[in-house]
């Protein structure tokens, strides 16, 4: 790619996106901060929940494995696009029902204890940094196999990110988001374009059951994990509870599913094309951006990196700020609007450093939806539809499937460990069910 070209189209983009964050921050008051009034509208919502899950992961990570594996790659996407549609068919509408601001929150006023709430919290937490770690991860890398390898660049990148969401909340985030979904969107559609009018053959062989076979570990990972974990995660019903209505929270995530889909086909049809034309990618580079480079031109290609970039801020943004609203909701008792601003930043600043201590991107994103699913989903789940919960159920569904993510990651068992870790976690909750009705001396119900 040519630096000269990309450097002042990505500069100049955050340039623009600072601009619309600062916008969006003015007369911005504590209780909006994380919540934007509660006031979202439909389009602005639904491009928000676009932009927040297609990221790294879903762009270069698919990319990269679509590049090694083929088809069954697009499970992965899939997965998130049916959380999303969940999201829609009304799982959306009974989170934005709740009165809270965090995920955690579910826990003390269903299951009426702080304890729980703080657990839940934390789980949150620690998954959330983990997938934004993973955010920082993938620009790093990517940077980096463009060549721009300048530390001082690259702390300039993720500044003007940190300064406009620590300023502006969930409403610089969202605004941000508008702008930079449909950049990226359109993007990548025009590098399809492109690669259709260009000179190289296309054709693509039909899937083989051979080539799911091979990945046969990944799969349920792939699909379960992301789908499952939008149901609990706190970006995602941050948004749920900042929508203007249950009904617009059902429409926005409805279409995002759909929209999401189609859109993180792109970067799985230029990971397969790749790997059928052979291009190969330097060590630590993107194939993404190699196969866009084969098939466009040099102004496409840079525009392309910048949209990739796009796709990963807006996630990372999206991340920072639902892990500063567990910390200040769930954990910090005085939030003034400094507090929390600067909690924010440090946040961002904290995964960055990070980020050089880990390497694969799809695989830490699996891991950390994993770890919150594994724990959290069957509690939070059954709250949707049981609004007055006992602890003991929610505790030993908390405990049981924690120490199934741990124990399965070391004994191997000849069953999806995923699925394993959530049953154990819904034995768990079962558990807690028959020791209160039994202390209540209560039949207990089939």
């Amino acid at each position: 790619m040519d630096l000269t070209i990309f450097l002042p189209l990505l500069f100049g983009l955050q340039a623009f996106y600072w601009y619309i964050g600062k916008r969006a921050s003015k007369n911005i008051q504590k209780e909006d901060y994380f919540l934007a009034g509660k006031k979202v509208p439909f389009f602005p919502l639904m491009m928000t929940f676009l932009a927040t899950q297609v990221g790294g992961g879903l762009v270069l990570g698919a990319a990269e494995e679509a590049y090694r594996f083929g088809w069954p790659v697009l499970l992965y996407p899939l997965g998130n696009a049916l959380g999303l549609i969940g999201l829609g068919l009304g799982i959306g509408r009974k989170l934005a029902g709740f009165q809270v601001s965090t995920i955690a929150q579910i826990f003390e006023v269903v299951y009426r204890s702080r304890m729980l709430r703080t657990i839940a919290s934390t789980l949150s937490v620690i998954s959330l940094f983990m997938i934004l770690v993973g955010q920082i991860i993938a620009s790093s890398k990517f940077l980096a196999s463009l060549g721009m390898t300048n530390t001082v660049l690259f702390v300039a990148f993720w500044g003007i990110v940190i300064l406009y969401t620590m300023r502006g909340g969930l409403k610089a985030v969202i605004s941000t988001d508008v702008v930079q979904a449909l950049f990226f969107s359109l993007i990548f559609f025009l590098c399809i374009g492109f690669a259709f009018n260009s000179e190289i053959s296309i054709s693509f062989p039909l899937p083989q059951w051979e080539s799911f076979s091979l990945v046969s570990s990944k799969l349920w990972g792939w699909l379960l994990m992301p789908m499952l974990f939008m149901a609990i995660e706190q970006d995602m019903g941050q948004r749920c509870f900042a929508g203007g209505s249950p009904r617009i929270v059902s429409m926005a995530t409805l279409w995002a599913g759909i929209i999401s889909f189609i859109v993180c086909l792109v970067p799985i049809f230029f990971g397969i094309l790749g790997k059928n034309l052979g291009i190969e990618a330097p060590p630590g580079s993107s194939i993404l951006i190699a196969v866009i480079a084969k098939t466009t031109n040099p102004l496409t290609t840079a525009l392309a990196g910048c949209a990739i970039l796009a796709a990963v801020i807006s996630t990372a943004t999206s991340l920072i700020n639902a892990i500063s609203s567990n910390l200040s909701s769930d954990f910090i008792k005085k939030d003034s609007m400094k507090t929390v601003q600067w909690i924010t930043a440090i946040i961002s600043i904290a995964a960055i450093f990070s980020a050089f201590f880990f390497d694969n991107v799809v695989d830490i994103l699996i891991q950390s939806y994993d770890l919150s699913v594994s724990c959290l989903f069957i509690p939070i789940f059954i709250a949707l539809f049981k609004k007055d919960g006992h602890f003991l159920s929610a505790l030993f569904s908390i405990l049981f499937g924690s120490i199934a993510f741990c124990l399965f990651r070391i004994v191997p068992i000849p069953f999806p460990k995923e699925l394993a870790s959530i049953f154990c976690s819904l034995f768990g909750f079962i558990v807690g069910e028959a020791i209160f009705r039994f202390r209540n001396r209560k039949p207990l119900e089939v």
